[in-house]
């Protein structure tokens, strides 16, 4: 019979598997041995009823070794959970478990030998280790025959035993036994079997895993390799469309070239796709291979010209005819020779050689690059694998070409293999089975039926095309060809970071118009460029060698001197993702590609007005912080003069009253000392605006209408000198008293009437100029309202009215009034607000406190 096991993955070691096998085990056995000795500790205490039906005399006997191995077992329970119960697991198992039997073999030597049907339950126990307990063949093994052992040894001597009477327990207690060693085995034999397919499992998930990571890696590649191309032949079709250039043939030229490079990536994609469905069928007929070799060589000399590279093929002239499908050779040989030539510099050498050696034609491509690591080697036929390196560090290509080029060479019978050297170069030997070891005959290729299934199936495109089989080879033609137009010397500058030169010199030429543009062809250039150049803004590409964008742009975050700097991405990376990661670095847009020009011409100019005023408003916050400072230090230093004038208002009063002169000076004395206590208040509350503090109140239970009266009294005083009539009115009851600090109020009302009287007085107005004081109360609420009738404030300075250095047109105001009145207010636990559209016709501001502001008195 076929064995059906499941063998032991390959990446696992024979030796490693007993380990896990034997781990797995223990493990097994501690849980199941915890459940059964659970069940039977129920069970052995409750067969104790049996004995008292049976033999009711042996009761307490029975009992107690019942008593005893239960004990024992519960002992176990708890030394299982233990690192000395884990580690010594089967054996005490095994003990236990011999325990509980031994214990009933006891009984039996009680109850007349051989004779008791006490056996029975020895065989309940053998059963429980056979069914229950994965401890092993030997362990089983050893216990059955140490059971049987005592069983036989403990009974001979008891009751006169006799052939009849030993014969039945001594026959299925061995029966028992034997097929406990099988059950036992077999359960084994399970166990392995289900560990090699987890095991099993477990790599294949793990392939998965890999190829699903692989394949990941391959369609963001292959975004990247067809939307390039893609953009960069819609892209200059917009722009001849559009009329935006004077010369199409730069663009044109790119548009053809990379249009070639987006077939030859489509026509690799569509050949491989058909290898992996296993319908790629190898048309082999009789020919010269050199001549597919001196083709290709002469095809990809003018791109080594481009270069300044020696590109070099011998051997060609001596090889023999062999069958070969001219396509399949050609893509795959046409590979080798493409990547050889890209992660070759320019002043370096590729050489393709061939020869003829027994029953084998070889063919060799060989390059003087940068060569690849020992850890890549075994990895470049992979799939979706790509080697880092080429010219300028580039990563290039869909990672299938090598494992295309292998495959088409497996179907000829052939093989292709590498050997590299970092830094040194790279070959790669092609070998090709002659006609005479091939399995090839001339019949076999004029079948009509393998003729009819070769034209069936076909290469998906013979690109014999030299400008399709090189495309990524030649050299970009809109960098040459575009004559980039700058903009003047005080345009912005821009940045342009992106690896692919025709992408590079495309969006330079788009932004050249109106702006200054300077270029990087990878992240650690362009962030060494933006350290010399501090441009306006950066456009990068994301997929670049050496550092890529997003890398660049932490780097540039890290700087301060670029916090303020615009970076757009541009990608050919799709999703949210690469967007969100882009944008959380401290990029400002993202666009993918393809994208139009006028997109992105529109989304700079917008990020570069963006940054205008950012830099505005940092400037100008500057500006404040400033003035701010300046501001407090002449505050500040004004308290000395006025102490000085308070203690020479003393001294003057003191004198006076000396000379009995104090009643002709006092009152003016006491309106000098009130008129610098309020600067000196004045400059208390600059000096709190200024340094963000906590305003002090003086809080006082201040008559409403008292406070009012005397105030607009002195008010009318001032206006009336200047010919400005004011007219006060309140409403609401009497009685009304408020807890506020009387002072620090009063300022801000006169800061409000002084500014419509400087308002008034500044503008010619028709009619007779006038202030408004009106004091309501209302339920819940006080409203003071000071309103005049002159020119009013400009429309577009009320949003700001109550910032700090705002004077609405002023020509005498420092622009802190308003801001310290809001100051003072806001800490009274009040609102202060200007009227936009006031039926006086000029300013009106309204000052509201709330109702925890208000007192009723109350009257008799």
């Amino acid at each position: 019979m076929e064995d059906q096991t499941a063998p032991i993955p390959d990446s696992v070691e024979p030796e490693e598997f007993a380990r896990l096998f034997e781990e797995e085990g223990r493990e097994l056995l501690l849980s199941r041995l915890r459940v059964g000795l659970g069940v039977g500790i129920v069970l052995y205490s409750l067969f104790s009823g049996l004995d008292w039906l049976v033999v009711p005399e042996l009761w307490w006997d029975f009992l107690l070794i019942r008593a005893a191995t239960v004990v024992l077992a519960g002992v176990f329970i708890g030394i299982s959970f233990t690192e000395f119960g884990r580690t010594h697991a089967r054996g005490l198992a095994l003990g236990i478990v011999y325990a509980g039997a031994a214990g009933i073999v006891l009984m039996t030597t009680m109850m007349n030998g051989f004779e008791s049907n006490y056996f029975v339950g020895i065989m309940l126990v053998t059963f429980l280790v056979g069914l229950f307990l994965p401890w092993g063949v030997s362990l089983t093994v050893t216990y059955s025959v140490a059971v049987c052992g005592t069983y036989v040894s403990a009974n001979l001597g008891v009751g006169g035993p006799t052939l009849a009477t030993t014969l039945m327990p001594v026959f299925f207690l061995l029966g028992t036994c034997l097929l406990t060693c099988w059950a036992t085995w077999a359960l084994d034999k399970s166990r392995k079997q289900a560990l090699r397919m987890r095991l099993a499992l477990e790599v294949a998930n793990e392939g998965l895993k890999e190829l699903d990571k692989a394949k990941t890696s391959f369609f963001a590649n292959v975004s990247h390799e067809l939307r390039t191309p893609l953009m960069l032949i819609l892209g200059p079709l917009e722009q001849i469309i559009s009329g935006a250039t004077n010369d199409p043939q730069p663009l044109l030229k790119s548009m053809d070239a990379n249009a070639h490079r987006l077939l030859r990536q489509v026509n690799m994609i569509l050949n491989f796709s058909k290898l992996e469905a296993g319908r790629q069928d190898c048309n082999r007929e009789l020919g010269q291979v050199g001549e597919i070799l001196e083709q290709l060589v002469s095809g990809a000399t003018p791109y080594a010209n481009q270069r300044g590279m020696t590109l070099v093929g011998e051997g060609f002239d001596s090889l023999p005819e062999l069958p070969f499908d001219p396509e399949q050779v050609e893509t795959a040989v046409a590979n080798l020779l493409s990547n050889a030539m890209k992660f070759t510099p320019d002043d370096g050498t590729v050489s393709v050689h061939a020869g003829h050696e027994g029953d084998i034609v070889w063919i060799e491509v060989a390059d003087t690059g940068c060569g690849i690591t020992e850890a890549d080697v075994a990895l470049v036929f992979e799939r979706f694998h790509q080697v880092d390196g080429g010219k300028g560090g580039k990563i290039q290509g869909t990672g299938l070409g090598l494992a295309l080029s292998k495959e088409l060479i497996a179907l000829h019978g052939g093989q292709i293999s590498v050997t590299s050297e970092l830094g040194t170069g790279t070959t790669f030997r092609i070998t090709l089975p002659t006609l005479e070891a091939s399995d090839w005959t001339e019949s076999a290729a004029q079948d009509p039926a393998t003729e009819k299934r070769g034209k069936a199936v076909q290469t998906v495109a013979r690109a014999n095309a030299t400008a399709t089989q090189f495309a990524d080879l030649a050299t970009p033609g809109l960098e040459q060809g575009i004559e980039l137009e700058q903009a003047g010397k005080d345009a912005p500058l821009l940045l342009v970071v992106e690896d692919n030169p025709d992408m590079r010199a495309f969006v330079s030429s788009a932004l050249a118009q109106s702006y200054r543009v300077i270029t990087a062809d990878d992240g650690a250039a362009g962030l060494e460029e933006a350290r010399k150049s501090r441009p306006d803004m950066i456009v990068s590409d994301v997929q670049m060698p050496v550092m890529d964008g997003f890398e660049m742009v932490a780097e540039l975050r890290k700087d301060k001197l670029f916090d303020l700097t615009p970076i757009i991405m541009l990608t050919a990376k799709t999703g949210s993702q690469a967007a969100v990661k882009g944008l959380n670095l401290g990029a400002v847009d993202y666009i993918g590609k393809p994208f139009e020009v006028s997109e992105l011409q529109a989304r700079v100019a917008a990020q570069l007005r963006m940054a205008a005023i950012e830099r505005t408003l940092d400037e100008r916050d500057s500006r404040l912080v400033a003035v701010g400072q300046m501001t407090g230090s002449i505050a500040h230093d004004m308290r000395g003069p006025l102490t000085a004038i308070f203690n020479r208002i003393e001294l003057l009063r003191m004198v006076a009253d000396v000379s009995g002169k104090l009643e002709d000076y006092d009152d003016d004395l006491t309106a000098i000392e009130g008129t610098v206590t309020r600067i000196n208040n004045m400059i208390q509350e600059l000096l709190e605006f200024v340094r963000g503090n906590n305003v002090t109140l003086n809080i006082q239970e201040t008559d409403l209408g008292e406070f009012m009266t005397e105030l607009c009294e002195e008010a009318e005083t001032s206006l009336g000198h200047v010919g400005v009539v004011l007219d006060h009115e309140q409403n609401g009851k009497d009685g009304i008293s408020l807890k506020i600090d009387r002072d620090r109020i009063t300022r801000v009302l006169e800061n409000l009437v002084n500014n419509s009287r400087d308002a008034i007085m500044q503008s010619d107005l028709p009619h007779e100029g006038r202030v408004w004081i009106r004091t309501s109360v209302g339920q819940d609420r006080v409203v003071i309202r000071v309103a005049d009738n002159g020119p009013g404030i400009p429309e577009g300075a009320i949003k700001e009215l109550f910032q700090p250095f705002t004077t609405a047109g002023k020509p005498n105001g420092t622009g802190l009034g308003l801001a310290i009145a809001l100051n003072l207010v806001t800490a009274h636990d009040g609102t202060i607000d200007v009227d936009n559209d006031p039926p006086e016709g000029g300013a009106a501001f309204e000052i509201m406190l709330p109702c925890s502001m208000v007192v009723a008195e109350q009257h008799a």
